[in-house]
Protein backbone atom coordinates (compact mmCIF):
# COMPACT_ATOMS: atom_id res chain seq x y z
CA UNK A 1 0.00 0.00 0.00
CA UNK A 2 1.37 3.21 -1.15
CA UNK A 3 1.90 6.17 1.31
CA UNK A 4 -0.83 7.70 -0.50
CA UNK A 5 -3.60 5.05 0.29
CA UNK A 6 -2.36 5.01 3.92
CA UNK A 7 -3.10 8.88 4.15
CA UNK A 8 -6.54 8.43 2.74
CA UNK A 9 -7.36 5.51 4.84
CA UNK A 10 -6.68 7.54 7.80
CA UNK A 11 -8.52 10.35 6.51
CA UNK A 12 -11.96 8.95 5.90
CA UNK A 13 -12.02 6.70 8.58
CA UNK A 14 -15.44 6.31 9.62
CA UNK A 15 -16.04 7.38 13.67
CA UNK A 16 -18.09 4.95 15.23
CA UNK A 17 -21.38 5.72 16.46
CA UNK A 18 -21.18 5.15 19.93
CA UNK A 19 -24.52 6.44 20.76
CA UNK A 20 -26.52 3.62 18.44
CA UNK A 21 -24.21 1.13 19.55
CA UNK A 22 -25.51 1.78 23.05
CA UNK A 23 -28.87 2.30 22.03
CA UNK A 24 -29.10 -1.41 19.68
CA UNK A 25 -26.82 -3.21 22.08
CA UNK A 26 -29.25 -2.47 25.36
CA UNK A 27 -26.39 -0.30 27.38
CA UNK A 28 -27.96 2.45 29.58
CA UNK A 29 -26.29 5.81 28.44
CA UNK A 30 -26.64 9.02 30.27
CA UNK A 31 -26.75 12.27 28.05
CA UNK A 32 -26.60 15.55 29.21
CA UNK A 33 -28.70 18.41 27.54
CA UNK A 34 -27.26 21.58 26.14
CA UNK A 35 -29.68 24.13 23.96
CA UNK A 36 -28.07 25.34 20.81
CA UNK A 37 -27.28 29.41 22.02
CA UNK A 38 -29.32 32.32 20.78
CA UNK A 39 -27.40 34.36 17.66
CA UNK A 40 -27.82 37.43 20.39
CA UNK A 41 -25.54 35.08 22.48
CA UNK A 42 -21.74 35.68 23.11
CA UNK A 43 -21.07 32.19 20.71
CA UNK A 44 -17.39 31.99 22.00
CA UNK A 45 -18.46 31.49 25.65
CA UNK A 46 -21.84 29.08 24.38
CA UNK A 47 -18.59 27.15 22.59
CA UNK A 48 -16.42 27.36 25.54
CA UNK A 49 -19.41 26.08 27.61
CA UNK A 50 -19.80 22.99 25.07
CA UNK A 51 -16.27 22.02 25.30
CA UNK A 52 -15.93 22.26 28.71
CA UNK A 53 -18.77 19.91 29.14
CA UNK A 54 -17.45 17.66 26.45
CA UNK A 55 -14.09 17.82 28.31
CA UNK A 56 -16.02 16.83 31.52
CA UNK A 57 -17.87 13.91 30.02
CA UNK A 58 -14.50 12.43 28.50
CA UNK A 59 -13.11 13.14 31.10
CA UNK A 60 -15.89 10.37 33.07
CA UNK A 61 -16.47 7.72 30.61
CA UNK A 62 -15.75 7.83 27.00
CA UNK A 63 -18.86 5.26 25.92
CA UNK A 64 -21.93 5.46 28.35
CA UNK A 65 -21.85 9.23 28.31
CA UNK A 66 -22.83 11.93 25.35
CA UNK A 67 -24.52 15.01 24.78
CA UNK A 68 -27.73 15.98 23.57
CA UNK A 69 -27.87 19.65 21.62
CA UNK A 70 -31.73 20.89 21.52
CA UNK A 71 -32.97 23.20 18.65
CA UNK A 72 -34.63 26.17 19.53
CA UNK A 73 -35.66 25.60 23.20
CA UNK A 74 -33.47 28.65 24.43
CA UNK A 75 -34.49 31.15 21.58
CA UNK A 76 -36.53 31.54 19.07
CA UNK A 77 -33.54 32.59 16.91
CA UNK A 78 -31.21 30.00 17.63
CA UNK A 79 -28.04 28.91 16.26
CA UNK A 80 -28.22 25.86 14.24
CA UNK A 81 -27.32 22.96 16.28
CA UNK A 82 -25.06 21.19 13.72
CA UNK A 83 -23.05 24.99 13.43
CA UNK A 84 -22.50 24.25 17.39
CA UNK A 85 -21.97 20.85 17.75
CA UNK A 86 -19.05 21.41 14.50
CA UNK A 87 -16.47 22.06 17.23
CA UNK A 88 -16.81 18.92 18.80
CA UNK A 89 -13.81 16.26 18.60
CA UNK A 90 -14.77 13.48 15.76
CA UNK A 91 -15.31 10.96 18.71
CA UNK A 92 -17.77 13.17 20.53
CA UNK A 93 -19.87 13.42 17.98
CA UNK A 94 -20.28 9.67 18.16
CA UNK A 95 -21.73 9.99 21.04
CA UNK A 96 -24.21 13.06 20.74
CA UNK A 97 -27.59 13.39 19.49
CA UNK A 98 -29.03 16.34 17.82
CA UNK A 99 -32.46 17.49 17.97
CA UNK A 100 -34.11 19.51 14.79
CA UNK A 101 -36.68 21.51 15.38
CA UNK A 102 -39.21 22.33 12.64
CA UNK A 103 -40.36 25.63 13.98
CA UNK A 104 -40.95 28.38 11.38
CA UNK A 105 -39.72 25.98 8.33
CA UNK A 106 -40.27 24.43 4.77
CA UNK A 107 -39.66 20.65 4.07
CA UNK A 108 -36.73 22.59 1.99
CA UNK A 109 -35.50 24.11 4.84
CA UNK A 110 -35.40 20.96 6.92
CA UNK A 111 -33.48 19.26 4.30
CA UNK A 112 -30.84 21.90 4.46
CA UNK A 113 -30.48 21.62 8.52
CA UNK A 114 -29.86 17.48 7.90
CA UNK A 115 -27.67 18.33 5.51
CA UNK A 116 -25.61 20.24 7.49
CA UNK A 117 -25.77 17.81 10.22
CA UNK A 118 -24.77 15.10 7.85
CA UNK A 119 -21.34 16.79 6.59
CA UNK A 120 -20.38 18.03 9.71
CA UNK A 121 -20.87 13.77 10.64
CA UNK A 122 -23.44 14.34 13.07
CA UNK A 123 -25.75 11.11 12.64
CA UNK A 124 -27.72 10.86 15.64
CA UNK A 125 -31.23 13.08 14.71
CA UNK A 126 -33.97 13.84 17.03
CA UNK A 127 -37.18 15.03 15.44
CA UNK A 128 -39.85 17.72 17.30
CA UNK A 129 -42.03 19.55 15.82
CA UNK A 130 -41.02 22.42 18.02
CA UNK A 131 -42.84 24.73 21.05
CA UNK A 132 -45.07 27.07 19.95
CA UNK A 133 -45.15 29.81 22.78
CA UNK A 134 -41.69 31.85 22.77
CA UNK A 135 -38.76 30.87 25.34
CA UNK A 136 -40.49 33.34 27.40
CA UNK A 137 -44.09 31.69 27.23
CA UNK A 138 -45.74 34.80 24.76
CA UNK A 139 -47.66 33.59 22.26
CA UNK A 140 -45.71 34.76 19.15
CA UNK A 141 -47.04 38.05 17.74
CA UNK A 142 -47.56 36.12 14.19
CA UNK A 143 -50.58 34.04 14.83
CA UNK A 144 -49.83 31.55 12.21
CA UNK A 145 -46.49 29.71 11.70
CA UNK A 146 -44.96 27.16 9.30
CA UNK A 147 -43.96 24.27 10.95
CA UNK A 148 -42.46 20.92 9.97
CA UNK A 149 -44.21 17.86 11.45
CA UNK A 150 -41.44 15.57 12.71
CA UNK A 151 -43.05 12.58 10.91
CA UNK A 152 -42.44 14.43 8.04
CA UNK A 153 -38.83 14.98 9.00
CA UNK A 154 -38.54 11.46 9.50
CA UNK A 155 -40.04 10.91 5.68
CA UNK A 156 -37.13 12.88 4.86
CA UNK A 157 -34.79 11.39 6.15
CA UNK A 158 -35.24 8.21 5.37
CA UNK A 159 -35.68 9.05 1.86
CA UNK A 160 -32.10 9.77 1.94
CA UNK A 161 -30.97 5.87 2.30
CA UNK A 162 -28.23 6.65 3.98
CA UNK A 163 -27.13 4.06 6.37
CA UNK A 164 -25.23 6.14 9.15
CA UNK A 165 -28.05 8.12 9.70
CA UNK A 166 -29.75 7.29 13.09
CA UNK A 167 -32.95 8.63 12.98
CA UNK A 168 -35.48 9.06 16.54
CA UNK A 169 -38.28 11.32 17.49
CA UNK A 170 -40.24 12.22 20.62
CA UNK A 171 -43.29 11.24 22.62
CA UNK A 172 -45.05 13.17 25.35
CA UNK A 173 -46.31 10.30 28.19
CA UNK A 174 -47.69 12.40 30.74
CA UNK A 175 -51.06 12.62 29.44
CA UNK A 176 -54.12 11.50 31.67
CA UNK A 177 -57.51 11.58 29.09
CA UNK A 178 -57.42 8.46 27.08
CA UNK A 179 -58.27 10.78 24.25
CA UNK A 180 -55.15 12.18 24.59
CA UNK A 181 -52.75 9.90 25.61
CA UNK A 182 -53.76 6.99 22.86
CA UNK A 183 -53.61 10.43 20.28
CA UNK A 184 -49.97 10.93 21.24
CA UNK A 185 -49.07 6.55 21.38
CA UNK A 186 -50.93 6.53 17.57
CA UNK A 187 -48.83 9.51 16.61
CA UNK A 188 -45.78 7.45 18.58
CA UNK A 189 -46.57 4.54 16.32
CA UNK A 190 -46.73 6.18 13.15
CA UNK A 191 -43.55 7.77 13.83
CA UNK A 192 -42.00 4.49 14.09
CA UNK A 193 -43.39 3.13 11.05
CA UNK A 194 -41.86 6.11 8.96
CA UNK A 195 -38.02 5.45 10.34
CA UNK A 196 -37.79 6.52 13.98
CA UNK A 197 -35.26 4.32 15.84
CA UNK A 198 -35.48 5.38 19.14
CA UNK A 199 -37.55 7.70 21.10
CA UNK A 200 -37.29 10.63 23.69
CA UNK A 201 -39.52 10.81 26.26
CA UNK A 202 -41.00 14.54 27.59
CA UNK A 203 -39.78 15.30 30.61
CA UNK A 204 -42.07 14.48 33.82
CA UNK A 205 -41.99 13.18 37.32
CA UNK A 206 -44.60 10.47 36.93
CA UNK A 207 -42.90 7.07 36.86
CA UNK A 208 -46.20 5.59 36.23
CA UNK A 209 -46.72 6.86 32.91
CA UNK A 210 -43.33 6.08 31.76
CA UNK A 211 -43.53 2.92 32.76
CA UNK A 212 -46.80 2.81 30.92
CA UNK A 213 -44.84 4.14 27.57
CA UNK A 214 -42.72 1.09 27.76
CA UNK A 215 -45.62 -1.31 28.25
CA UNK A 216 -47.76 0.08 25.39
CA UNK A 217 -44.15 -0.76 23.02
CA UNK A 218 -44.10 -4.00 24.59
CA UNK A 219 -47.66 -4.54 23.63
CA UNK A 220 -47.16 -3.81 20.29
CA UNK A 221 -44.32 -5.78 19.84
CA UNK A 222 -41.74 -2.04 18.91
CA UNK A 223 -38.59 -2.40 20.75
CA UNK A 224 -37.39 1.15 20.12
CA UNK A 225 -35.29 2.53 22.70
CA UNK A 226 -36.65 5.04 25.03
CA UNK A 227 -34.63 7.58 26.73
CA UNK A 228 -36.26 9.62 29.51
CA UNK A 229 -35.43 13.14 30.17
CA UNK A 230 -34.91 14.56 33.15
CA UNK A 231 -34.81 17.53 35.01
CA UNK A 232 -32.06 18.79 37.53
CA UNK A 233 -34.27 21.10 38.92
CA UNK A 234 -33.25 24.84 40.10
CA UNK A 235 -35.53 27.36 41.26
CA UNK A 236 -35.68 28.87 38.00
CA UNK A 237 -36.46 26.01 36.05
CA UNK A 238 -39.29 25.24 38.95
CA UNK A 239 -40.67 28.70 38.23
CA UNK A 240 -40.75 28.60 34.52
CA UNK A 241 -42.91 24.85 34.39
CA UNK A 242 -45.09 26.55 36.90
CA UNK A 243 -45.72 29.44 35.19
CA UNK A 244 -45.99 27.77 31.79
CA UNK A 245 -42.68 28.40 29.96
CA UNK A 246 -42.02 24.55 29.53
CA UNK A 247 -44.70 23.25 27.29
CA UNK A 248 -45.71 20.07 27.79
CA UNK A 249 -44.10 19.38 31.17
CA UNK A 250 -46.94 18.96 33.84
CA UNK A 251 -45.58 19.24 37.76
CA UNK A 252 -48.60 18.30 39.87
CA UNK A 253 -49.48 20.13 43.33
CA UNK A 254 -47.85 18.00 45.34
CA UNK A 255 -44.41 17.37 43.33
CA UNK A 256 -44.55 21.15 43.63
CA UNK A 257 -44.97 21.14 47.63
CA UNK A 258 -42.09 19.01 47.64
CA UNK A 259 -39.65 21.54 45.66
CA UNK A 260 -40.99 23.78 48.03
CA UNK A 261 -39.93 22.22 50.88
CA UNK A 262 -36.80 21.17 49.59
CA UNK A 263 -36.17 24.87 48.68
CA UNK A 264 -36.07 26.14 52.17
CA UNK A 265 -32.76 24.41 52.75
CA UNK A 266 -29.54 26.21 52.22
CA UNK A 267 -28.30 26.13 48.20
CA UNK A 268 -26.06 22.89 49.09
CA UNK A 269 -28.58 20.81 50.66
CA UNK A 270 -31.72 21.55 48.03
CA UNK A 271 -29.01 20.60 45.15
CA UNK A 272 -28.61 17.78 47.00
CA UNK A 273 -32.25 16.43 47.68
CA UNK A 274 -32.20 17.29 42.80
CA UNK A 275 -29.11 14.78 42.93
CA UNK A 276 -31.23 11.68 45.30
CA UNK A 277 -34.40 12.45 43.08
CA UNK A 278 -32.30 12.37 40.15
CA UNK A 279 -30.47 8.92 41.63
CA UNK A 280 -33.88 7.07 41.69
CA UNK A 281 -35.51 8.59 38.66
CA UNK A 282 -32.48 7.20 36.58
CA UNK A 283 -32.32 3.70 38.72
CA UNK A 284 -35.97 3.40 38.25
CA UNK A 285 -36.42 4.69 34.23
CA UNK A 286 -33.18 1.91 33.53
CA UNK A 287 -35.64 -1.06 35.44
CA UNK A 288 -38.61 -0.15 33.72
CA UNK A 289 -36.95 -0.49 30.54
CA UNK A 290 -35.39 2.63 29.46
CA UNK A 291 -32.06 2.21 27.66
CA UNK A 292 -30.78 5.45 28.88
CA UNK A 293 -31.47 9.44 30.19
CA UNK A 294 -31.31 13.12 28.94
CA UNK A 295 -30.36 15.55 31.69
CA UNK A 296 -31.54 18.74 31.24
CA UNK A 297 -30.92 21.61 33.74
CA UNK A 298 -27.39 20.79 34.32
CA UNK A 299 -25.45 24.38 33.90
CA UNK A 300 -22.03 23.64 35.67
CA UNK A 301 -19.51 21.14 33.74
CA UNK A 302 -17.84 20.29 37.18
CA UNK A 303 -21.12 18.39 38.25
CA UNK A 304 -20.26 16.25 35.63
CA UNK A 305 -18.37 13.53 37.90
CA UNK A 306 -20.47 14.00 40.58
CA UNK A 307 -23.73 13.44 38.92
CA UNK A 308 -22.20 10.43 36.75
CA UNK A 309 -20.91 8.69 40.44
CA UNK A 310 -24.34 9.23 41.46
CA UNK A 311 -25.93 7.72 38.66
CA UNK A 312 -23.65 4.70 39.44
CA UNK A 313 -24.30 4.53 42.44
CA UNK A 314 -28.32 4.01 42.38
CA UNK A 315 -27.71 2.00 39.38
CA UNK A 316 -26.18 -0.63 41.88
CA UNK A 317 -27.96 0.39 45.36
CA UNK A 318 -31.54 -0.34 43.40
CA UNK A 319 -30.73 -4.24 41.86
CA UNK A 320 -34.49 -5.21 41.35
CA UNK A 321 -37.67 -3.20 40.64
CA UNK A 322 -39.19 -4.07 43.76
CA UNK A 323 -36.25 -2.60 46.19
CA UNK A 324 -36.54 0.41 43.65
CA UNK A 325 -40.56 0.97 43.88
CA UNK A 326 -40.31 0.93 47.39
CA UNK A 327 -37.66 3.48 47.82
CA UNK A 328 -39.70 5.61 44.95
CA UNK A 329 -43.02 5.55 47.22
CA UNK A 330 -41.44 5.84 50.46
CA UNK A 331 -39.69 9.04 48.80
CA UNK A 332 -42.91 10.65 47.42
CA UNK A 333 -44.74 9.89 51.02
CA UNK A 334 -47.86 9.55 49.57
CA UNK A 335 -47.61 12.51 46.94
CA UNK A 336 -49.81 12.21 43.75
CA UNK A 337 -48.29 12.55 40.52
CA UNK A 338 -51.43 12.75 38.62
CA UNK A 339 -53.78 15.45 38.47
CA UNK A 340 -57.48 15.49 39.67
CA UNK A 341 -59.48 14.45 38.39
CA UNK A 342 -57.55 13.67 35.16
CA UNK A 343 -55.84 10.32 36.15
CA UNK A 344 -56.04 7.73 33.04
CA UNK A 345 -53.84 5.52 33.04
CA UNK A 346 -53.64 3.05 30.05
CA UNK A 347 -52.86 -0.37 31.47
CA UNK A 348 -54.21 -2.15 34.42
CA UNK A 349 -51.42 -3.04 37.26
CA UNK A 350 -49.19 -0.68 36.70
CA UNK A 351 -46.37 -0.21 39.01
CA UNK A 352 -47.24 -3.55 40.68
CA UNK A 353 -44.78 -5.55 38.72
CA UNK A 354 -41.78 -4.90 36.51
CA UNK A 355 -42.99 -6.38 33.36
CA UNK A 356 -47.29 -6.60 32.34
CA UNK A 357 -48.86 -10.09 32.44
CA UNK A 358 -51.25 -9.38 29.85
CA UNK A 359 -50.54 -7.03 27.26
CA UNK A 360 -54.28 -5.44 27.20
CA UNK A 361 -55.13 -1.83 27.62
CA UNK A 362 -57.42 -0.46 30.18
CA UNK A 363 -60.49 0.06 28.19
CA UNK A 364 -61.41 3.58 26.91
CA UNK A 365 -63.54 6.10 28.67
CA UNK A 366 -64.23 9.54 28.35
CA UNK A 367 -64.21 9.60 24.83
CA UNK A 368 -68.05 10.16 24.12
CA UNK A 369 -69.03 12.73 21.53
CA UNK A 370 -72.27 14.96 21.76
CA UNK A 371 -74.91 14.80 19.14
CA UNK A 372 -73.92 17.85 17.56
CA UNK A 373 -70.33 16.64 16.89
CA UNK A 374 -72.02 13.54 15.28
CA UNK A 375 -73.99 15.35 13.20
CA UNK A 376 -71.40 17.84 12.32
CA UNK A 377 -69.16 14.53 11.06
CA UNK A 378 -71.92 13.07 8.89
CA UNK A 379 -72.59 16.40 6.88
CA UNK A 380 -69.13 17.19 6.72
CA UNK A 381 -68.45 13.46 5.03
CA UNK A 382 -71.68 14.21 2.71
CA UNK A 383 -70.82 17.35 1.49
CA UNK A 384 -66.01 16.93 1.62
CA UNK A 385 -66.07 12.82 1.16
CA UNK A 386 -63.53 13.27 -1.72
CA UNK A 387 -62.32 17.11 -1.08
CA UNK A 388 -58.64 15.90 -0.67
CA UNK A 389 -58.34 15.18 -4.42
CA UNK A 390 -60.69 17.95 -5.36
CA UNK A 391 -59.58 21.92 -6.26
CA UNK A 392 -58.40 22.90 -2.34
CA UNK A 393 -60.77 26.20 -2.82
CA UNK A 394 -63.59 24.15 -4.43
CA UNK A 395 -67.10 24.54 -1.61
CA UNK A 396 -64.33 26.58 0.58
CA UNK A 397 -67.42 28.45 2.21
CA UNK A 398 -68.76 25.44 3.05
CA UNK A 399 -65.88 23.90 4.70
CA UNK A 400 -65.33 27.56 6.69
CA UNK A 401 -68.85 26.99 7.57
CA UNK A 402 -69.01 23.47 8.90
CA UNK A 403 -65.47 22.86 9.70
CA UNK A 404 -63.79 26.23 10.37
CA UNK A 405 -61.53 25.61 7.66
CA UNK A 406 -58.71 27.54 6.57
CA UNK A 407 -57.90 28.50 3.05
CA UNK A 408 -55.14 25.26 2.39
CA UNK A 409 -53.48 24.45 -0.80
CA UNK A 410 -54.21 21.21 0.05
CA UNK A 411 -57.66 19.71 1.63
CA UNK A 412 -57.15 16.86 3.82
CA UNK A 413 -60.46 16.71 5.91
CA UNK A 414 -61.38 13.43 3.98
CA UNK A 415 -58.37 12.32 6.02
CA UNK A 416 -58.60 13.73 9.34
CA UNK A 417 -61.89 12.51 10.13
CA UNK A 418 -63.03 15.81 9.07
CA UNK A 419 -61.72 17.73 11.82
CA UNK A 420 -59.47 20.53 9.83
CA UNK A 421 -55.93 20.27 11.07
CA UNK A 422 -55.62 24.28 10.15
CA UNK A 423 -57.49 24.39 13.28
CA UNK A 424 -54.06 23.25 15.45
CA UNK A 425 -51.88 26.70 15.68
CA UNK A 426 -49.28 24.46 14.37
CA UNK A 427 -51.26 22.82 11.82
CA UNK A 428 -50.39 19.14 12.65
CA UNK A 429 -52.41 16.90 10.34
CA UNK A 430 -50.66 13.61 11.25
CA UNK A 431 -50.77 13.34 15.59
CA UNK A 432 -50.42 16.17 18.20
CA UNK A 433 -46.96 17.64 19.33
CA UNK A 434 -45.36 17.13 22.74
CA UNK A 435 -46.80 20.54 23.97
CA UNK A 436 -50.33 19.22 24.51
CA UNK A 437 -51.36 20.00 28.00
CA UNK A 438 -52.07 16.87 30.77
CA UNK A 439 -55.56 17.24 30.16
CA UNK A 440 -55.39 17.00 26.05
CA UNK A 441 -55.74 20.70 25.64
CA UNK A 442 -54.18 22.92 23.36
CA UNK A 443 -50.46 24.17 24.11
CA UNK A 444 -51.98 27.50 23.83
CA UNK A 445 -55.40 27.54 24.91
CA UNK A 446 -57.83 25.61 26.72
CA UNK A 447 -59.50 24.15 23.41
CA UNK A 448 -59.04 20.45 22.87
CA UNK A 449 -56.52 19.15 20.88
CA UNK A 450 -57.65 18.74 17.36
CA UNK A 451 -56.10 15.17 17.94
CA UNK A 452 -57.95 14.27 20.83
CA UNK A 453 -61.23 14.84 18.68
CA UNK A 454 -60.24 13.09 16.01
CA UNK A 455 -59.46 9.70 18.29
CA UNK A 456 -62.96 10.22 19.82
CA UNK A 457 -63.99 10.05 16.20
CA UNK A 458 -62.08 7.70 14.48
CA UNK A 459 -62.80 5.60 18.41
CA UNK A 460 -66.93 6.03 17.02
CA UNK A 461 -66.54 5.19 13.59
CA UNK A 462 -63.89 1.99 13.95
CA UNK A 463 -61.10 3.79 12.08
CA UNK A 464 -58.64 3.83 15.04
CA UNK A 465 -55.58 1.96 12.39
CA UNK A 466 -55.91 5.42 10.38
CA UNK A 467 -54.48 7.29 13.10
CA UNK A 468 -51.01 5.28 12.86
CA UNK A 469 -51.24 4.09 9.34
CA UNK A 470 -52.14 7.01 7.08
CA UNK A 471 -49.75 9.49 6.12
CA UNK A 472 -50.65 12.48 4.93
CA UNK A 473 -48.38 15.02 3.21
CA UNK A 474 -47.30 18.66 3.80
CA UNK A 475 -49.43 21.15 2.31
CA UNK A 476 -47.69 23.33 -0.32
Amino acid sequence: MTQKNIQLEMTFEKVPNVFRSNMEGGNFTVLFEIPSPSKNDDFSASASFLSAMEGAIMGVDKTLTGLAITDRTKSADSCEPADFANSLLPESKGRTLVFLSGKDLTIKDMNDKIEKCRSSNLFNIAAVSGDYLMPDGSVPKRSRRSYVESVHTLAALAERKDPDIYAGSAVNPYIYTAPGIYSQYYSLVKKIKRGASFVVSQAGWDMVKLQELKWFLESRELHAPVISRLFLLTPEIVHDIVSGRRPGIYMSRDMGKIIERESKYGSAQFLSAQWRRLQLKAAGAKLIGCSGIMISGLERPEHVPTICQKISEALKEFSSFEDWRQAYVNYLSKADMAPYPKRFYMFENLFTRQHPEVKIASKVKDCSLSGREKLSYRVCKFLFKKSNVKFSGEQFMAKKLFASCKSCSYCRLPLTQFVCPEICPKGMANGPCGGIKIDATCEISDSECVHSKRFRLALWKNELDTLEDRFIRAPG
